[in-house]
Protein backbone atom coordinates (compact mmCIF):
# COMPACT_ATOMS: atom_id res chain seq x y z
CA UNK A 1 0.00 0.00 0.00
CA UNK A 2 1.43 3.49 -0.87
CA UNK A 3 2.39 6.04 2.09
CA UNK A 4 2.13 8.98 -0.54
CA UNK A 5 -0.49 10.66 -2.40
CA UNK A 6 -0.45 9.89 -6.15
CA UNK A 7 -2.44 11.30 -9.25
CA UNK A 8 -3.74 8.86 -11.63
CA UNK A 9 -2.49 9.92 -15.38
CA UNK A 10 -3.23 8.87 -18.89
CA UNK A 11 -5.86 8.26 -21.18
CA UNK A 12 -8.36 9.20 -19.05
CA UNK A 13 -11.23 11.88 -20.05
CA UNK A 14 -14.39 11.22 -18.05
CA UNK A 15 -16.27 11.44 -15.31
CA UNK A 16 -16.66 7.51 -14.95
CA UNK A 17 -12.46 7.16 -15.14
CA UNK A 18 -12.03 9.88 -12.78
CA UNK A 19 -14.86 8.21 -10.14
CA UNK A 20 -12.80 4.66 -11.07
CA UNK A 21 -9.35 6.38 -10.14
CA UNK A 22 -10.50 8.18 -6.88
CA UNK A 23 -12.11 4.31 -6.17
CA UNK A 24 -9.03 2.72 -6.65
CA UNK A 25 -7.26 5.57 -4.50
CA UNK A 26 -5.79 8.15 -6.29
CA UNK A 27 -6.35 11.18 -5.07
CA UNK A 28 -6.98 13.03 -8.34
CA UNK A 29 -6.82 12.50 -11.99
CA UNK A 30 -4.59 14.22 -14.82
CA UNK A 31 -6.37 14.90 -17.91
CA UNK A 32 -4.40 16.81 -19.94
CA UNK A 33 -5.77 15.98 -23.35
CA UNK A 34 -9.58 16.98 -21.85
CA UNK A 35 -8.76 20.10 -20.54
CA UNK A 36 -7.78 21.64 -24.01
CA UNK A 37 -10.79 21.72 -24.93
CA UNK A 38 -12.53 23.39 -22.15
CA UNK A 39 -13.48 26.83 -22.76
CA UNK A 40 -10.98 28.06 -19.92
CA UNK A 41 -8.62 26.99 -22.01
CA UNK A 42 -6.41 29.50 -24.17
CA UNK A 43 -6.54 27.60 -27.14
CA UNK A 44 -8.08 28.96 -30.71
CA UNK A 45 -11.92 27.60 -30.93
CA UNK A 46 -10.96 26.02 -34.30
CA UNK A 47 -8.36 23.38 -32.49
CA UNK A 48 -10.84 22.77 -29.58
CA UNK A 49 -13.52 22.05 -32.40
CA UNK A 50 -10.89 19.34 -33.98
CA UNK A 51 -9.93 18.23 -30.46
CA UNK A 52 -14.00 17.35 -29.88
CA UNK A 53 -14.71 16.47 -33.39
CA UNK A 54 -11.37 13.47 -33.14
CA UNK A 55 -11.77 9.64 -33.13
CA UNK A 56 -9.36 7.33 -30.75
CA UNK A 57 -7.47 7.02 -34.08
CA UNK A 58 -7.04 10.00 -34.39
CA UNK A 59 -3.67 10.35 -33.21
CA UNK A 60 -0.08 8.88 -33.93
CA UNK A 61 3.52 8.99 -33.00
CA UNK A 62 6.54 11.22 -34.02
CA UNK A 63 10.47 10.88 -32.47
CA UNK A 64 10.56 7.36 -32.31
CA UNK A 65 13.39 7.25 -33.99
CA UNK A 66 15.32 9.42 -31.62
CA UNK A 67 14.11 7.15 -28.84
CA UNK A 68 11.63 9.96 -27.09
CA UNK A 69 8.23 9.05 -28.56
CA UNK A 70 5.35 11.64 -28.32
CA UNK A 71 1.34 11.25 -29.39
CA UNK A 72 0.08 13.99 -31.75
CA UNK A 73 -2.86 14.65 -33.26
CA UNK A 74 -2.93 13.24 -36.79
CA UNK A 75 -2.51 15.88 -39.35
CA UNK A 76 -0.95 16.69 -42.71
CA UNK A 77 2.35 18.62 -40.65
CA UNK A 78 2.31 15.02 -38.62
CA UNK A 79 2.66 12.80 -41.79
CA UNK A 80 4.87 14.73 -43.08
CA UNK A 81 7.15 14.51 -40.23
CA UNK A 82 6.44 10.84 -40.19
CA UNK A 83 8.00 11.00 -43.40
CA UNK A 84 10.92 12.56 -43.05
CA UNK A 85 11.93 10.42 -40.06
CA UNK A 86 11.32 7.10 -42.32
CA UNK A 87 13.52 8.28 -44.68
CA UNK A 88 15.91 10.29 -42.65
CA UNK A 89 15.96 8.26 -39.17
CA UNK A 90 17.28 9.89 -35.94
CA UNK A 91 18.29 13.11 -37.81
CA UNK A 92 16.70 15.86 -35.92
CA UNK A 93 17.66 18.61 -38.29
CA UNK A 94 15.84 17.35 -40.61
CA UNK A 95 12.43 17.87 -39.12
CA UNK A 96 13.25 21.06 -36.64
CA UNK A 97 11.81 23.06 -38.85
CA UNK A 98 8.39 21.22 -39.21
CA UNK A 99 8.08 20.71 -34.83
CA UNK A 100 9.08 23.96 -34.23
CA UNK A 101 7.47 24.94 -31.01
CA UNK A 102 6.58 28.58 -32.83
CA UNK A 103 4.70 26.60 -34.97
CA UNK A 104 2.43 25.18 -32.19
CA UNK A 105 2.25 28.51 -30.59
CA UNK A 106 0.54 30.19 -34.13
CA UNK A 107 -1.52 27.41 -34.57
CA UNK A 108 -3.34 27.19 -30.76
CA UNK A 109 -2.84 30.95 -30.23
CA UNK A 110 -3.30 32.59 -33.85
CA UNK A 111 -4.49 30.75 -36.55
CA UNK A 112 -6.58 28.05 -35.69
CA UNK A 113 -4.86 25.98 -38.69
CA UNK A 114 -4.91 22.00 -36.79
CA UNK A 115 -3.00 21.10 -39.91
CA UNK A 116 0.04 23.26 -39.46
CA UNK A 117 1.65 22.33 -36.65
CA UNK A 118 2.18 18.62 -34.72
CA UNK A 119 0.81 19.17 -31.24
CA UNK A 120 0.54 16.94 -28.23
CA UNK A 121 -2.78 14.96 -27.54
CA UNK A 122 -3.31 11.48 -25.42
CA UNK A 123 -5.64 8.54 -27.42
CA UNK A 124 -8.43 9.93 -24.77
CA UNK A 125 -9.56 12.95 -27.40
CA UNK A 126 -11.81 10.36 -28.63
CA UNK A 127 -13.55 10.15 -25.85
CA UNK A 128 -14.47 14.26 -25.53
Amino acid sequence: ELKVPFVASGGSATGAQLAAALALGAEGLNMGTRFMATKEAPIHDKIKEAIVQAKITDTTHIFRFLNNTERVYKNAMAATVRKIEAEKPGDFGAIAKYVSGENYRKSFQETGDTQSSVWSCGQSIGLI
